[in-house]
């Protein structure tokens, strides 16, 4: 039993190379099989600081892999209401995905990159912050407090996506649909000398501001407080969508 099932490993092994070989050979040799690609999305949607870019390799007329990097930062500055929250002492991040591509070969009139497709993926984000926190106008709390976080974002998943070939030389990549499991774990430590009235709602408005701001952060806080240790770990959801513009070559 054991010598077939290794003759069948070693058959589905050599026919899918051969698969493989005579389906890359149906692309020219100046076929353009390298896309390098601006990813929009961490631009638009979370602070102008990001800049991140990703390199897209054809291996087939229907396959691809491709990688993502960059600085990665979420916007944590802004007043609301009473609550002032400015000053980043630091702010820093980054990061890194992958993914691998089957384009739709009997939706697809041409070959990838271009047409509608699905993938795998997993994708890693760092982030770390200090934030100085400072109370105004307000006669429920007087002073200043000082949060410092530190958030880790691992996501495993499976996309679906639509890329536009623009002439020879241009794309524009949209993942408009991503789900995928996602373990998140960090450290969030507060500290200063803010004071509250504990019979009004301010701290669970505090609560609210950063869970509205930081992604991840409402599972690693429970019931509305920062956990003694500082440190969390928790398992969730997540999306990837994404915006690309790329450059053939």
């Amino acid at each position: 039993m054991k010598k077939l099932f290794y003759i069948l490993i070693t058959l589905t092994v050599i026919t899918g190379h051969k698969a493989f070989t005579q389906d890359s050979a149906l692309l020219t040799p100046d076929y353009k099989r390298n896309t390098i690609k601006w990813n929009m999305t961490p631009f638009l949607i979370w602070d102008y600081s990001n800049i991140n870019f990703s390199y897209e390799r054809i291996l087939s007329p229907y396959k691809s892999f491709s990688v993502n990097a960059g600085y990665f930062t979420l916007p944590s500055t802004g007043i609301y209401d009473s609550l002032n929250i400015s000053s980043e002492n630091k702010k820093l991040g980054f990061t890194f995905s992958g993914d691998y591509r089957w384009y739709f070969k009997k939706r697809n009139k041409n070959f990838a990159p271009d047409g509608l497709y699905w993938g795998t993926y997993g994708s890693f984000h760092y982030y770390e912050f200090t934030n100085d926190i400072t109370v105004i106008n307000s006669d429920l709390a007087q002073g200043s407090v000082t949060l410092n976080g530190r958030l880790n974002i691992i996501s495993a998943g499976v996309e679906l996506g639509y890329q536009f070939a623009v002439g020879k030389r241009w794309t524009f990549d949209l993942v408009f649909m991503g789900p995928s499991l996602s373990l998140y774990s960090g450290k969030f430590t507060l500290g200063g000398n803010l004071t509250v009235d504990e019979e009004s709602e301010y701290l669970q408005a505090i609560y609210d501001i950063f869970v509205g701001k930081f992604p991840g952060l409402k599972t690693l806080i429970t019931e509305g407080n920062f956990s003694p240790g500082g440190t969390a770990t928790s398992i969730g959801y997540g999306m990837r969508y994404l915006i690309q513009v790329g450059y053939r070559f």
